[in-house]
């Protein structure tokens, strides 16, 4: 298992994506100007926190009602990102226009129009076995529900190739 490396402290967006209205999940993040294949679109920062923390975050967000952003970066090992930056808005899509580079950075899967959703596939970066989200994305690729397990689905794998968190990627290079 590769060493994990420390996230940056707070997050940061590509200057032409803002938070707009989704049909997706009611906001969304959407680019204002065209952003070229290739082009790093979020990269992500926070604290790390393990499986325990994590749980006992959950249950204390859930009690107060709150929304708290995580992505897993290692083994028992999650990301939490500061409360409701921008980059948090961004949904899931079975067919996503980002995909990962490293634990911390989405970059332009394909180009990406003026006014289009900027989107990632969840179940390339978690690897909490238990997750399990009902899509709505409306991709023709919908899977319906995002798991945990879904980085072993042969189709998944074939069309992301290395852009998968680190994590997720030596999991599929192993198996």
């Amino acid at each position: 298992m590769r060493p994990v490396p420390l996230p940056a402290a707070d997050c940061w967006l590509h200057p032409d994506v803002e938070v707009r209205a989704s049909a997706i999940a009611g906001r969304g993040l959407f680019a204002t100007a065209p952003l070229a294949a290739g082009t790093v679109v979020s990269r992500l920062g926070g604290r790390l926190v393990d499986g325990a923390a994590l749980r006992e975050l959950f249950a204390r967000a859930a009690r107060e009602r709150r929304y708290v952003d995580t992505v897993s970066v290692g083994e028992d090992l999650h990301l939490v990102l500061p409360p409701r930056r921008p980059n948090g808005y961004g949904n899931h899509s079975c067919d996503p226009n980002l995909w990962w580079l490293d634990a911390y950075t989405l970059a332009a899967r394909r180009d990406i129009a003026p006014g289009e959703e900027v989107t990632n596939d969840y179940a390339a970066c978690t690897a909490v076995a238990d997750f399990a989200m009902a899509c709505s994305c409306g991709s023709a690729l919908c899977r319906g529900t995002v798991t945990g397990a879904d980085w072993r689905l042969p189709e998944l794998r074939e069309r992301y190739g290395e852009h998968w968190i680190p994590l997720l990627r030596d999991r599929i290079q192993a198996a």
